[in-house]
């Protein structure tokens, strides 16, 4: 039996991933810490759990981390940016896995980070020492008894899954890759703000971090390098891409819409066949034809990914549909499936569940 804790336990990320974990056959509940709503339940917060768990949130202090770090076999973490080395320092020096469900460690070259996130990280040796990983892209590279991992984001996650084939052939054209995704507004957290308002958001569509400014857009790069095999200490190598998110007006779900110039023809057939070879193994991952383009509710509330290659002959680009749920396959359930690469369970372990549809 694996033991595990969350941190940061209100926000919908955890509450997603304690949900998920009910399937999980291999799994028991720790403890649950936060800075807010200390001294409540768990299902509180997240009324889907009512009469699956009943734990008190805990303080977020060293009294509860020394709990995690003598009982529990992973502590799951989700934390403002900066905050993650603090917890993450102790939970491996007691020999156990930390899997950050945030950003702090998602890359190599902590300049990256620092750039990006404008601020001084307070333990750069972590971004090293951590491995970052989208099973399916990554998982042959993942270090045996490996202590500390990196989630990866959401929009990288689906744009990653949607590209990793043709990068694999070669066929892009460097520099040419452009991103257009859409994000239902739990990506944006639990934390109330103006623009998650039903009034702001509802019936309403928008573009936001315009200019190429979203953090995201170094993940998917660095995801595109390693693809490549190009250093990832060496960030003047990556290629560079356009990555223009939107806020969609719904709850949950990405969709990404990936365009790029091709130094080879396809058809659509051709591609289809492509990428269903290509993931032919990949549980999680389901290729569909020219004619059905994916959505959103085909995967919510799962950690699957829905792709929908497509070759447009006229400009020569290739462009791919991608869908995943955003703190499904996006955050709580790409972590389980890290958990269980982690500790050699089967990747599909608690996770084989089917879409919440219609």
């Amino acid at each position: 039996m694996i033991h595990y804790s969350s941190i940061g336990a209100t926000g919908y990320v955890s509450g997603e991933l304690l949900r998920m974990m009910v399937a999980h056959p291999e799994t028991e509940l720790d403890y649950v810490a936060d800075t807010f709503a200390i001294g409540t339940k768990i299902q509180d917060s997240h009324p889907q759990l009512v009469g699956f768990y009943d734990k008190e949130i805990m303080p977020l202090d060293d009294n509860t981390l020394e709990l995690m770090c003598r009982d529990s076999d992973v502590v799951f973490i989700v934390a403002p940016s900066g905050e993650v080395s603090q917890y993450a320092e102790k939970i491996i020096a007691a020999g156990k896995v930390a899997i950050d469900i945030g950003a702090d460690i998602r890359f190599r070259d902590v300049e990256v980070w620092e750039k990006w996130y404008g601020q001084k990280h307070p333990n750069p040796q972590l971004t090293y020492d951590a491995f970052y990983c989208i099973p399916e892209v990554f998982r042959k590279d993942f270090p045996k008894g490996q202590k500390l991992i990196s989630n990866p984001g959401c929009y990288p996650t689906a744009s990653t899954l949607g590209l990793y084939p043709m990068l694999k052939e070669g066929c892009i054209v460097d520099n040419t890759i452009v991103i257009d995704a859409k994000s239902g507004y739990t990506g944006a957290g639990r934390k109330p703000d103006l623009n998650k308002l039903l009034t702001e958001a509802e019936n309403n569509f928008c573009a936001y971090a315009l200019g190429g400014v979203h953090r995201h857009t170094p993940e998917i790069e660095q995801n595109i390098a390693y693809i490549q095999g190009k250093d990832l200490m060496k960030p003047e190598t990556w290629q560079y891409i356009n990555f223009q998110p939107h806020l969609l007006p719904q709850i949950r779900g990405i969709e990404v819409t990936i365009y790029a110039t091709m130094n080879k023809d396809y058809t659509n057939e051709e591609l289809y066949e492509l990428y269903s070879e290509f993931y032919k193994d990949e549980p999680f991952v389901h290729v569909f034809p020219q004619s059905r383009a994916p959505q959103t509710k085909w995967v919510m509330g799962t950690n699957f990914c829905s792709i929908t290659p497509t070759y447009d002959a006229r400009t020569k680009r290739l462009i791919v549909s991608s869908v995943i749920d955003n703190i499904g396959k996006g955050a709580a359930g790409q972590a389980m499936q890290n958990m269980n690469l982690a500790f050699g369970l089967p990747e599909t372990t608690g996770l084989m569940v089917t879409p919440m549809y219609p």
